[in-house]
């Protein structure tokens, strides 16, 4: 009899557990590491909702929290356990969809009875297919109009899950969630993105509770394994407003065009300063605007018998043969600013021989500045790089051979995400628009406010699409100057970590150990920018982290954060160099 009651207990017991997708998961799934799945609290009550009755969910979390994994953990749940279930995956890039449905078939492959369960499995199209007739099919919507999610009409679906629907085109959401008119109380709609700024469809269902949509809200803080390492290692390598997106998970400010235009305001007006004599209309006009005419410090003029002084330097070079000038920029790293400063910029009018002119002006600056290395646009250069090297074998004194580094913008680098310590392969052209961008933003660049070229065109850089695989495509008309700067910059970030700073391996320790009265934060801070008043003011005392109390799996985080001040992303407005102490003068 009792064996009778232990095996009735065993299967209520079974039936409790496959009854929640969070203790089926604990009983069958294994997390990356092999170790059984655990839901953290915030992923629990996710879960939790759904099972209440929730039917139309809004998502927002920062990075490293675990989005994707309740997405993926829920999906099989309900796939294995309903009959003829159909689960609709959509994101805005195949690549974003394949990652899910790696993730889908790792949890599979680790589970015997998920395992046996599977009558196919294809990847293009994406969809795995059980015994009980059930399935899950990934789709991508298009982050562009004209993408709109054509094929996901006609679908029937009983759960449909946009990832990443921040990044959708609004017809492409509106496609996709038309497919649960066909019984809007039974469907459910699961939207999840980390917010771009866009004040759109998921703005709406996450701050307006009249849109019907449950919303959720959990920052990379609520993660258990956040610290003050991960915290600076974030803030070291991301603008304000990525940080405020990407880790705060907060909507932000719109922003539009790829630099905050304050940025650039400051970086043009906080040192008065020129490489060229202004002519007598220009003086007139830039008096008129304020400014002191002799309080401008003037570089150069320099030549080939009189050249630069010695500093760190690095030139840019962007031409096209038929529509443009050929700009060329020449960066300095300004010791005295600390800062990066556009030391010259010299175009070259196209015409016949427009190429030809400018490898040579490219050799006549590189005897006045003595650069460190030539990053030159690959695009319409072939010609010209092997000119330039057949020229500095000639005449080795000059160094061109080996000064040479020409690049694709349609190539890839490796780069270290900080975070994970994975080596990532970049695409170059986003690659130095965010390290541009990110320079800016920490006011360490400069640009003279008597030569609008590279600072207008920085005004009206943008976003003009977004392709398939996640790439953005920027505007290609009127930026060959900010092209060739942003080459500059490319090069001091790979060429010179030390001095740029950003893509620096930081070692920690992973405990708030104090050494010689510093803390971690504030050792991190000082190795990475050379103190903390570029940054932010990290915290007096350590706060007590959820990992620290032995039982922190069965409490909740506290969202124990706040949003980033004025002052913690480096000094605003005019420096003290924006009316120079010195009198007009030559360097």
């Amino acid at each position: 009899m009792s064996a009778v009651m232990d095996n009735r207990s065993l299967a209520d017991l079974e039936i409790e557990v496959r009854s929640d997708p969070v203790k089926w998961a604990y009983w069958k799934l294994k997390d990356p590491k092999g170790n059984p799945w655990r839901a953290r609290w915030y992923q629990k009550k996710i879960i939790d909702g759904i099972m209440k009755g929730d039917r139309r969910i809004a998502v927002r979390m920062g990075r490293r929290v675990g989005k994707t994994e309740t997405l993926v953990v829920f999906c099989l749940w309900y796939a294995f356990h309903h009959r003829n279930a159909r689960l609709l995956i959509a994101a805005p890039y195949e690549n974003q969809v394949r990652l899910i449905f790696m993730r889908l078939n790792e949890m599979i492959d680790d589970c015997d009875e998920l395992r046996e369960s599977i009558r196919t499995r294809t990847k293009n199209p994406f969809i795995i297919q059980f015994n009980n007739g059930s399935s899950i099919m990934g789709f991508t919507v298009g982050a562009t109009s004209g993408q709109s999610g054509a094929s996901v009409r006609g679908q029937r679906a009983d759960w449909i899950f946009l990832d990443e629907i921040d990044y959708m085109d609004r017809d492409g959401i509106d496609a996709v969630t038309a497919v649960a008119l066909e019984d809007p109380a039974r469907i459910g709609i699961w939207c999840s993105s980390t917010p771009t700024g866009k004040r759109s469809f998921f703005y709406e269902i996450c701050t307006n509770p009249d849109t019907g949509y449950k919303a959720y809200h959990f920052p990379s803080m609520v993660n258990p394994d956040w610290d003050e390492r991960m915290e600076a290692q974030m803030r070291a390598t991301m603008t304000e407003q990525s940080y405020i997106h990407e880790v705060l998970a907060e909507f932000g400010e719109e922003t539009v065009g790829v630099f905050a235009k304050s940025a650039v305001e400051r970086a043009k007006s906080q040192f008065l300063y020129s490489y060229r004599e202004l002519n007598a209309y220009e003086r007139e006009q830039y008096e008129r605007q304020g400014f002191k005419m002799d309080e401008i410090i003037y570089y150069g003029p320099y030549t080939v018998s009189k050249p630069a002084p010695p500093a760190i330097r690095i030139i840019g070079v962007d031409w096209d043969k038929y529509a443009n000038d050929t700009q060329i920029i020449v960066t300095e790293f300004d010791e005295f600013l600390k800062k990066f400063r556009v030391a010259f910029r010299a175009e070259i009018p196209r015409g016949e021989f427009t190429l030809d002119n400018a490898v040579k002006k490219i050799i006549e600056l590189n005897a006045i500045y003595d650069p460190r290395l030539i990053y030159i646009d690959r695009g319409f250069g072939e010609y010209q790089i092997e000119t330039l090297r057949l020229y500095g074998r000639e005449h080795p004194e000059t160094g061109l051979d080996r000064k040479i580094r020409p690049v694709h913008f349609g190539q890839k680098i490796e780069v270290r995400d900080p975070a994970t310590r994975e080596v990532d392969m970049k695409d170059v052209k986003p690659f130095m628009v965010n390290q541009t961008a990110l320079l800016l933003e920490r006011d360490k660049i400069v640009l003279s406010p008597f030569d609008d070229m590279v600072w207008k065109q920085m005004m009206d850089y943008q976003v003009v699409k977004i392709t398939q695989n996640g790439r953005p495509v920027y505007t290609s008309e009127n930026e060959h100057a900010l092209d060739a700067f942003m080459l500059t910059i490319l090069g001091f970030t790979l060429e010179f970590p030390d001095i740029t700073q950003i893509l620096e391996e930081v070692k920690v320790a992973r405990t708030n150990k104090f050494i010689h009265g510093k803390s971690i934060v504030e050792k991190v801070t000082e190795k990475v920018f050379g103190g903390t008043r570029d940054v932010y003011k990290p915290r007096d005392t350590r706060e007590f982290e959820p990992k620290d109390d032995p039982n922190w799996r069965l409490r909740k985080v506290p969202l124990g954060y706040a949003k980033p001040r004025g002052g913690q992303w480096g000094m605003r407005g005019t420096s003290r160099y924006s009316r120079s102490p010195f009198a007009r003068r030559s360097i």
